[in-house]
């Protein structure tokens, strides 16, 4: 995992280098191409962090996302289906990822 950190896995990292690792390791393989593409499996994840109401995360992914091709048309429609089955507190965190 060569991108950026979240603070909190800087901290952990530092803290306990093993632990760390053994996350990172467990992230890398979750969010590679499987039965679902890598890109649909941070979709998924934007979707989550948006129902969650987390804008940080929202912008984090949206990011990867788009590193992974994702396009202002696939975007739009996670922002739609988050609005659908979280209505406006999702519709808020999820329209980071069309800015």
């Amino acid at each position: 995992m060569e991108e950026e950190l979240p603070e909190f896995l800087e901290i952990l990292k530092e803290k306990d280098p093993e632990y760390a690792g053994n996350i990172l390791e467990n992230y890398e393989k979750r969010f590679s191409d499987g039965a679902l593409s890598a890109k649909t499996k941070i979709l998924i994840s934007l979707a989550l962090d948006a129902g969650n109401g987390d804008i940080e995360g929202v912008k984090a992914l949206t990011e990867r996302a788009k590193e992974l091709g994702a396009t202002d048309d696939e975007l739009l429609e996670v922002v739609e289906v988050v609005e659908g089955t979280c209505s406006f507190q999702g519709l808020s965190a999820a329209s980071k990822a069309l800015e």
